[in-house]
């Protein structure tokens, strides 16, 4: 597709709807109609290029997928989050990074330069912030960096959700926070909250 194609809405909006139509279609056929319950819920990056049914291989309908930039808590993804656990009764949340993070690279150079950006930018920046100070990281890794705002975006949700804690602190629902690695496509798990560590009685551990 060249790039007169790739900038023109309604081309793009046609191979959308071509693309949609094939993938529905193969899905009927591989695997018949979607899952009735989802099992996890996943917070994303919007810029991860990421989706988590194809992330971790599972059935159209598995996964109630939250997503945007720089894993910002707002109230959409705290209402979006308790309806999963609470209602829908999955038991895990996955907060999930990725490498190369825009979001990420910006709260840097950010903090590098002393000086926040403006309009909405800045509230993803602040955020990100936070988890280095929280966590007291060195801000040189991006990595680093990125492992540090995983781990508080996922203790954040107990913290933020009542509903969630709860369910947490009946071992109803646990939280993963991982990371991928584009260049070897592997999961990196950060820290696990609740009842997916070992049986020790902690709430938290790192990993």
């Amino acid at each position: 597709m060249s790039n007169s194609e790739t900038t023109n809405p309604l081309i793009v909006w046609q191979r959308l709807r071509t693309g949609y139509d094939h993938l529905y279609a193969s899905h009927e056929r591989r695997e018949g109609p979607a899952v009735d319950r989802p099992v996890a819920a996943l917070f994303g990056c919007s810029d991860s290029g990421l989706c988590g049914q194809l992330v971790f291989g599972q059935s159209r309908g598995s996964l109630i997928d939250v997503m945007n930039w720089g894993h910002v808590i707002d109230s959409g993804v705290i209402a979006t989050l308790e309806y999963a656990v609470e209602t829908r009764e999955v038991p895990l949340i996955v907060v999930l990074g990725h490498q190369d993070c825009d979001a990420i690279r910006t709260a840097m150079q950010a903090w590098s330069d002393a000086d926040l950006p403006g309009g909405a930018t800045r509230t993803v920046v602040e955020h990100v912030i936070g988890s280095i100070v929280r966590r007291g990281t060195e801000a040189e890794s991006a990595d680093a960096v990125a492992a540090a705002h995983i781990v508080e975006t996922g203790l954040a949700l107990l913290e933020r959700s009542p509903v969630i804690a709860r369910r947490v602190n009946a071992q109803k629902c646990g939280i993963v926070c991982a990371t991928t690695n584009s260049a070897d496509g592997k999961i990196r798990v950060l820290a696990t909250v609740g009842a997916v560590g070992e049986p020790d009685g902690s709430l938290l551990e790192c990993v």
